[in-house]
């Protein structure tokens, strides 16, 4: 089955939270101040009827996005029709405003468990854009594809982001720029945030995903004072934000799971911080 592809302009959703399903009955209760939601993908394919009706109720509720770790669009096999299919299944019942996965050869539900990196070749390149464009037909719809850790080492005929951006030219793809995984593999010698932001196209980036920032600490630390942030990743993120202006932001915890409410307090800081940023600028 195939279909048209939607090529209206995604819109910009604000700050937002991946679900954790200890949040779930708190936000489905409390209805916090939340511009979006991120959900994991593969927590939903599989889910009874109780589950999908909760997410359901998120959906009424909040604007959605779906993050998959197991498209695995970089492989040499066959795409999963099977994985598609059911993809295809959560997305019509409960129409996303948009899904991502990652680039990169693998689904981090292989043996290994780890999203491999692509040798960033002519022939990759081909490769990946084409099968892009078989997903995309089927799916009828965009999806954003989002970098991952690259060693130093990692085969390079082109670099990174002029390979992630000839990938979202070729396949009509969009963009995700994960901050924890570009700073993990890739400060070494040579390499420049600026230019690396400045190859990616402005019109197809759509989401950021924020790692952990350090807050400065504020009297009270109430979430009524505006923060002042001293965190390398924050320096990264007003790059982005120079470039690409108020770009969807999902907050990413991995290092630390911290309560519903220190999250939605982090998120009120950093977009208290992004108005200051933008307003100054």
């Amino acid at each position: 089955m195939t279909s048209t592809i939607k090529i209206d302009p995604l819109p910009s959703l604000g700050f937002g939270l991946r679900l954790r399903t200890e949040y779930l009955d708190t936000i489905l209760r409390d209805q916090p101040e939340l511009d979006c939601i991120e959900i994991i993908t593969e927590n939903y394919l599989a889910a009874d009827e109780a589950g999908l009706r909760q997410l359901d109720a998120l959906c009424a509720r909040y604007p959605v996005v779906l993050h998959g770790l197991s498209l695995a669009i970089g492989s040499p096999w066959p795409l999963d029709q099977g994985y598609l299919d059911d993809l295809k299944r959560l997305i019509d019942r409960i129409e996303p405003i948009w899904i991502s996965d990652h680039l990169c050869w693998n689904g981090a539900d292989d043996e290994q468990g780890q999203l491999l990196p692509l040798p960033y070749s002519e022939e990759t390149l081909e490769h990946v854009a084409t099968r892009i464009e078989q997903v995309q037909t089927f799916l009828g719809r965009r999806i954003l594809l989002e970098n991952v850790p690259v060693e130093q080492d990692n085969p390079q005929d082109i670099p990174e982001a002029e390979f992630i951006r000839q990938v979202a030219e070729r396949s009509d793809s969009l963009i995700l720029i994960d901050i924890g995984n570009l700073l993990s593999g890739n400060l070494g010698p040579g390499f420049s945030v600026p230019d690396y932001i400045d190859r990616l196209p402005q019109e197809r980036v759509q989401q950021v995903h924020l790692p952990d920032i350090s807050f400065q600490p504020t009297p009270g630390d109430d979430c009524t004072d505006t923060p002042h942030i001293i965190d390398p990743i924050w320096r990264l993120y007003t790059e982005i934000l120079n470039r690409f202006g108020r770009v969807t932001t999902i907050i990413e915890r991995e290092d630390t799971i911290p309560t519903l409410q220190e999250l939605l307090c982090d998120i009120r800081k950093i977009r208290q911080a992004v108005d200051r940023h933008l307003d100054a600028g």
